[in-house]
């Protein structure tokens, strides 16, 4: 055991109890599978930044692996990817697991298990990509093979916090694997490091204050934190003791100091101490704060100057004797998040990374667990605390918003009056000496142009020129490659426009363009998401979501670059420093829109998958009824009332003419579906109000809405709904049938067939005052006015034909003897009365006109006869001819009977 915990020859610590847990767990996880002793296995997926022990953690794993008998090796996924190319070409995702136990087995001989450790994910793994045809990730049959235990290769993976590990372990993956972070190394370990690193009689404040230092440099990273301490913290001790001069000396002159942590980022910025200088009045304070960042006591200051310090008006410097202790600041902080992730729909981890990195950077801030309570000094900690999350949680954006949310006079920490005046360099003023590689998100131009002038330029911009130049940006950080797989365009959006442009991106949405918009607020004063906009962006399968202050103004300075329409400010010419800052933001702007993918969908889905069952049930009446429902004012209970009363008279008359007809003939909607595509109109409407969406209501009136089913576009004012129902073809049949009834008697059924006739004339001009009164609405009269058009076609064109044969009995009976007319007329309208069809009336007639012609030639041989017994024996054969007819008597009888007659 040493200060660090306890260290194996590998060169890997236990620094803290959480790296002693992953030790432990990853050896458990090795061990099992190796031995085969679960039914379901894991893929480790070790995260940690650059220095944080991934490699050294990797080494003690293949150590370990070894241990146990196991072939195991550690490599660059580099190495896997020219196996791949010089031996394939080209794999499928479910052939990675063999490919890799073949780059095992070339590796390390023939084995029935191996342990492959594969380190620098992130840096090949677009090759990766390229090499492996995949769904969801490259790895997901990787993952696989290790749960069921298939393949003989236990890999591990490791990468630095980036979107490649969202991307890698997405979905599928996701479930198969476990993650671990490495954590950063707490200032109260590199404490720990630096008392046994001086000597034994040091200053106990000094060496907390040198452990902010060392924090600050390393940014918790351990490999450069073991570094400083073991060649610049002894020597920077006997320089405080010894004076100003020698402090700047070192800082200015040592070697170690000066290494880069990444390219362009080095652990202390000599450029930024002389900048930090020319802020101080008493210049001799600069060395001192530099190596001492937090609250110095100045007591301890004057000792270290040998003189009286005196509080000064500085930009880089706090003078106060009011502080509070770093348990009550997080702890107000951390209520303070998780009320603003609850709000915003953040995760939990979210606010856990956030915490991290906060408890971080407050403690590199304190002396004996007390800070220095100014607000503007607390906003720059916390904007320094969101740069850490940047770095440390690329994959988790939210986490920086979080701290970037932090507000000081909204929190509301206990506060005391320290016994002496406190000197605390300026956050801001640490983060220009040991810089961060988020430090600046202005890059380019842009830095030269200074913030505002770049925000006016890109607020200037129209929307055509913002696409442009967003699709540029899309391609330059590598996010066209997330983009293309859902068909997504970025459109960057200041915040300050997007309500003057929602109307037109709305248009584009509803027309088809899927869109991921993202509202840029680099002041961090946004108003948050037109609501009209993120319902039209639901609604169609695009996204709206909302990058935080910093990378909002990098890309503010991005879309700066290409406004200019220089080569030289074009972000394609970036280098240096500004590439590394680059490099940075587009994971970080990756890893917001996998996450703005991530996002369910299932409000806006259920809305569209609940509309187009709509369109399948009702595919005429879809529409009106959802003008209906959206009218409101009452005018959905207006239409169902109007559709009862219609309903119930169109029904009535369809059930006469069924009776008259004898059977129905033809096929119409029902007449229940108006109201039950109106009740589910109302159904869709209350779904969408409920999910939010109908905020999307006439945003964009007049737009061809074809990104969304057509009842949503005419629920949402996007479309108009289809023109109410024609009535002239229902107005000629009824004109036929009112026509053929005024030709027929009143008896029996065609009695009953005038009275129809009247009632459609009646239905007809009730159609029509309720296509005026229901306007948009008059399309759910559709099936009324089919169902009477089908009846009353059927009831006109039978009575067209009975018509035309009571015309023939007519003209029969006309040419009978006036004796014998009357009589016959009567008749007929005796048997009339006991029929009960039409096609009976129309048999009848039939048989009646045959019956009357016989009659007439026997009137007509008999005439110049007047014998009263003649007469009466006609009178009485015609009684019998015209009631046989109505009970079908067969026609021999008629005829005996007629040559009796003659006779």
């Amino acid at each position: 055991m040493t200060a660090n915990g306890r260290c194996f020859e590998s060169g890997w610590c236990d620094l803290s109890p959480e790296h002693e847990r992953i030790r432990r767990e990853l050896e458990g996880l090795i061990k099992c599978y190796v031995e085969g002793c679960a039914e379901e296995y894991w893929m480790p997926v070790i995260v940690a930044p650059y220095g944080s022990g991934k490699t050294t953690l990797l080494r003690y794993l293949e150590e370990f692996a070894r241990g146990l008998g196991v072939a195991a090796l550690r490599v660059e996924l580099s190495e896997i990817v020219d196996f791949i190319v010089e031996r394939y070409g080209t794999v499928h995702e479910s052939d990675l697991p063999r490919v890799i136990e073949e780059f095992a087995a070339s590796r390390l001989g023939e084995s029935s298990v191996y342990v492959l450790l594969i380190d620098e994910v992130e840096e090949s793994y677009d090759l990766l990509r390229g090499v492996v045809t995949y769904e969801t990730s490259p790895f997901r049959g990787v993952a696989e093979a290790i749960r069921t235990r298939a393949s003989r290769a236990y890999v591990v993976l490791a990468l630095g916090p980036s979107s490649t590990l969202k991307e890698a372990v997405f979905g599928p993956v996701a479930w198969r694997s476990r993650i671990y972070t490495l954590p950063l190394l707490p200032k109260s370990v590199i404490k720990r490091m630096v008392e046994v690193a001086v000597k034994d009689d040091a200053d106990a404040q000094v060496v907390e204050l040198l452990a902010n230092m060392v924090w600050w440099a390393s940014k918790g990273r351990i490999a450069w934190a073991k570094m400083l301490i073991d060649n610049v913290v002894p020597r920077l001790y006997e320089a405080l003791l010894a004076g100003p001069e020698h402090v700047e000396a070192l800082l200015l002159g040592e070697e170690a100091l000066g290494r880069e942590i990444v390219e362009g980022v080095p652990l202390f910025d000599r450029t930024g101490f002389r900048e930090v200088k020319r802020l101080f009045e008493d210049k001799a304070l600069t060395p001192f704060l530099a190596v001492l960042p937090g609250p110095v006591p100045s007591s301890l200051l004057s000792k270290l100057t040998g003189r009286e310090v005196l509080p000064e008006p500085s930009l880089a410097v706090v003078f106060s004797r009011t502080v509070t202790s770093v348990d009550e600041l997080v702890g107000e902080a951390q209520a303070w998040m998780e009320r603003f992730a609850r709000a915003r729909g953040y995760g939990m981890q979210s606010v856990e990374h956030a915490l991290t990195a906060l408890e971080h950077v407050v403690a590199a801030w304190s002396l004996d667990g007390w800070v220095v309570f100014e607000p503007q000094a607390l906003r720059e900690l916390f904007s320094l605390a969101a740069d850490v999350a940047r770095e440390v949680y690329a994959d988790d954006p939210h986490a920086a918003q979080l701290l970037e949310s932090l507000n000081p006079d909204l929190l509301a920490p206990r506060v005391e009056r320290g016994n002496e005046v406190y000197v605390a360099l300026r956050p801001s003023s640490i983060a220009r000496l040991y810089p961060s590689a988020g430090s600046s998100p202005l890059v380019g131009c842009a830095r030269k142009a200074g913030a505002r002038q770049v925000v006016e330029v890109v607020e200037s911009l129209s929307l055509d020129e913002l696409v442009d130049y967003s699709g540029r940006v899309a391609t330059l950080t590598g996010a066209d490659r997330v983009l293309e797989r859902r068909e997504l365009q970025l459109l960057l959006l200041p915040a300050r426009l997007a309500q003057a442009y929602a109307s037109e991106l709305a248009c584009r949405m509803a027309g088809g363009e899927r869109l991921l918009v993202l509202l840029l607020s680099p002041n961090g004063r946004g108003s948050g998401i037109p609501g009209g906009l993120e319902a039209a962006a639901r609604l169609t399968g695009s996204i709206v979501a909302e990058a935080g202050p910093r990378l909002s103004m990098f890309l503010y300075s991005l879309l700066y670059g290409y406004a200019v329409g220089t080569e030289g400010c074009s972000p394609e010419s970036l280098a240096g420093p500004d590439r590394r800052v680059l490099r940075l933001y587009a994971e970080l702007l990756r890893s917001l829109v996998l996450d703005s993918l991530a996002e369910p969908t299932g409000p806006a889905s259920r809305v569209a998958a609940s509309a187009r069952l709509l369109e399948e049930r009702y595919p005429a009446l879809a529409s009106p009824a959802a003008y209906t429902v959206a009218a409101g004012g009452g005018a959905a209970g207006h239409a169902e009332e109007v559709l009862k009363q219609l309903t119930q008279r169109v029904s009535s008359i369809e059930a006469g003419a069924i009776e008259l007809l004898g059977s129905r003939s033809w096929d119409t909607p029902g007449l229940e579906e108006p109201l039950d595509a109106l009740r589910e109109a109302q159904k869709l409407y209350q779904l969408t109000e409920e999910e939010g969406l109908l905020e999307a209501r006439n945003i964009a009136a007049g737009c061809k809405a074809t990104g969304i089913p057509r009842v949503l576009r005419v629920l949402l004012g996007f479309e108009e709904p289809p023109p109410p129902p024609s009535l002239e073809r229902a107005g000629e049949v009824i004109a036929r049938l009112a026509a053929a009834a005024r030709e027929l008697p009143r008896e029996g059924p065609l009695g009953r067939l005038a009275e129809l006739a009247n009632e459609a004339e009646a239905i007809l001009q009730a159609l029509e005052d309720a296509i005026q009164k229901l306007r948009g609405a008059a399309g759910l009269l559709e099936p009324h006015v089919r169902v009477l058009e089908a009846a009353v076609s059927a009831l006109a064109e039978k009575a067209a034909a009975v018509a035309r044969l009571y015309a023939a009995v007519s003209s029969s009976i006309q040419k009978l003897p006036d004796t014998l007319r009357s009589r016959a007329e009567e008749a007929v309208a005796a048997d009339l009365k006991q029929l009960n069809t039409l096609d009976d009336v129309a048999a009848y007639m039939e048989r009646a006109v045959q019956a009357l012609a016989e009659l007439v030639g026997l009137a007509e041989r008999h005439e110049a006869l007047r014998l009263e017994k003649l007469r009466g024996d006609l009178l009485s054969r015609l009684d019998t001819i015209i009631s046989s007819l109505e009970g079908g008597a067969p026609a021999r009888q008629e005829k005996a009977e007629g040559e009796a007659l003659a006779g």
